[in-house]
């Protein structure tokens, strides 16, 4: 893959999603930014605010998202399938984008956050991270195919790319320091984790409102699938059962290294802060005893949301996307992985979701 910095660049995708036009750029639009690697191999010298920053941030990051899912996939992923494309075209900063980012066969191209060119969108890591999400998708599950079942398998496909973004954001040890330092270790609240997907802006240049911590059913969305729009909207009940899963994965280890009751963590299940004070309490003077230990249990918490995530959507691709499928190749996932230690969370997150589970019993 490779970045280039291309001026006055039209998008390759219209405001609909439909190509305009493919890649590769043409060479008298697009450059390669001279970024040069100081002796130790760094880039770290690039200064913040400039074209060169942007291009090697957004190449770092598209970098270690893949990392990390190659990882929990087992296997690498083409960055590009055969054809007339043969390397992956970054493109930081495109004006005419608007507040958005693309990604499509081939490339990712960045606007700015609210049209401010204060706020390339290449320099935030979830948005990068999402748009890699989708490539990750693609290559695991395959692409969306006209039909009755496309508008869900859109909004599967939104709702996991965010989920694959909070993943690869939780490896950075700086953001598990600041979320649990935020919350004191009670995770069930509104924190800088649950609000990741809010600073995103929608194409109107109102906040999307992607809040992982909230309540949405099938049944409270339903209307959206009836009229196939807003697949953000449609997919949040997917993404808050997911969301509750990793936070009751994380609390089932808090209780395996003893750092907190079984008792603290049944209470604390879907308690925001706010209405909760004696719970938060409660967690302050845990997360205060160990903060290390906290942090150690959020970060293999995230290793196991991630495994059994990487399996169901590997199964995903032979059996069609659908919630209540996915849903159900994830408790699938978890007897494989942990022998079912994980199954009740997932079950009782997507039930409160109206979203079904269909697994045989053994």
């Amino acid at each position: 893959m490779y970045v280039i910095d291309a001026l006055r660049k039209v998008p390759y995708r219209d405001t609909d999603g439909t190509y305009i036009w493919h890649p590769p750029s043409p060479k008298s639009q697009a450059r390669e930014v001279p970024i040069r690697s100081d002796p130790r191999g760094q880039f770290d010298h690039v200064t913040p605010g400039t074209r060169p920053f942007s291009a090697a941030a957004v190449y770092a990051t598209v970098r270690c998202v893949l990392e990390i899912w190659e990882y929990y996939l087992g296997r690498r992923l083409p960055l590009v399938l055969k054809g007339r494309q043969t390397r992956l075209e970054i493109v930081p900063r495109v004006t005419a984008v608007g507040d958005n980012a693309w990604s499509g066969e081939g490339f990712f191209e960045f606007g700015f956050g609210g049209r401010d060119p204060r706020q390339p969108n290449c320099e935030n890591f979830d948005i990068v991270a999402h748009e890699v999400g989708h490539l990750i998708l693609r290559r695991v599950i395959g692409t969306a195919r006209k039909g009755p079942l496309e508008f869900e398998r859109r909004s599967h496909d939104e709702a996991g790319a965010d989920l694959i973004s909070l993943v690869s954001i939780l490896h950075l040890d700086r953001v598990r320091t600041a979320v649990l330092e935020e919350t004191r270790g009670k995770l069930f609240s509104v924190n800088i984790l649950s609000r990741i997907g809010e600073y995103r802006l929608g194409r109107a240049g109102r906040h999307a409102g992607r809040l992982l911590l909230q309540n949405k059913t099938m049944r409270s969305v339903r209307g959206l699938l009836r009229r196939k729009i807003d697949k953000f909207g449609y997919a949040k009940p997917l993404l808050g059962a997911a969301f509750d899963i990793l936070i009751e994965i994380y609390e089932a280890r808090l209780v395996q290294r003893e750092l907190i009751l079984p008792e603290l963590a049944k209470r604390s299940t879907a308690a925001t802060a706010r209405g909760h004070p004696g719970i938060r309490r409660e967690f302050a003077k845990r997360y205060r005893a160990n903060p290390d230990g906290f942090d150690e249990a959020l970060r293999d918490a995230t290793a196991d949301f991630a495994r059994i995530l990487a399996l169901a959507w590997r199964k995903a691709r032979h059996s069609g996307v659908t919630f209540s499928k996915v849903a159900s190749h994830m408790v699938t996932a978890d007897l494989q992985l942990n022998r079912g230690l994980y199954g009740p969370i997932i079950r009782r997150a997507f039930a409160r979701r109206r979203i079904a589970v269909r697994v045989r019993r053994r």
